[in-house]
């Protein structure tokens, strides 16, 4: 059994390392356009402003909108109410770390010398 571990880890090592190996000589060298002859880089087209604004906003607000409907989607099929009701109360609210009243909990220092209420230092 133990040869039969090291056989198939010899192999799997084997394999990651030519696998690595192809990889890095397929990279090849890095390739970059040349200057058209007689001077100068080719120009690239210019972006009107109508192109620039959807390209920077409409965009992005089809991305809200398309979220939004992945997660208020199921909900909505299955009927379900999104908004509050009106007379609903308000949720208590959550302080998270924040102090806690039960009996477990230490007890505040009495005086400068007590070491009740938890963790403390000196200089």
């Amino acid at each position: 059994m133990i040869r039969t571990v090291v056989r198939r880890s010899a192999a799997v090592l084997t394999l990651a390392t030519l696998f690595g190996t192809a990889l890095a000589l397929a990279g090849g060298a890095a390739s970059a356009d040349t200057p058209i002859p007689g001077g100068g880089w080719e120009t690239k087209p210019q972006v009107n402003d109508l192109q620039a604004i959807l390209l920077f906003v409409g965009i992005p607000i089809l991305v809200l909108l398309v979220v939004s409907a992945m997660i208020l989607g199921p909900a909505l099929a299955r009927g379900e109410a999104i908004l509050p009701k009106k007379g609903d109360e308000e949720p208590e609210g959550q302080w998270l770390g924040g102090p806690r009243k039960s009996a477990g909990e230490l007890a505040d220092p009495d005086s400068e010398g007590s070491a009740a209420g938890g963790a403390g230092g000196t200089w």
